[in-house]
């Protein structure tokens, strides 16, 4: 019961940031649910839709990437990043998500 009232107050408090800032791209990481359970209650109601989403791994997928319809025109993805490319006003960019801890990374590179 608690979990269900903490799930909701942070889905309002996602909702309502996409409204405030007029939200074209986001990346959520490790969202702890499933894209089926939240898809008519946070981004139908602000005009976003499923991208892409990383690999699933225990059944569920660490990141997702959502957008307006229409903005991301490619993407590359696996396990642990997304990256994908947009067109907005006849310009081009590029967003990238990682997900991996630091000290992994620290010892990859040293």
């Amino acid at each position: 019961m608690l979990e269900d009232l903490v799930n909701h107050k942070i889905m309002e408090m996602l909702i309502s940031l996409l409204k405030l800032h007029k939200t074209l791209l986001v990346f959520l990481i490790e969202p702890m649910m499933s894209y089926i359970d939240v898809f008519d209650v946070i981004f139908k109601s602000v005009n976003m839709h499923l991208v892409v989403m990383s690999h699933i791994v225990n059944k569920a997928a660490k990141l997702w990437c959502l957008s307006v319809f229409n903005l991301v025109k490619k993407f590359l993805v696996n396990d642990q990043f997304i990256f994908v490319t947009c067109l907005l006003h006849d310009k081009c960019f590029s967003f990238a998500c990682v997900y991996g801890a630091n000290t992994y990374l620290a010892r990859r590179f040293l």
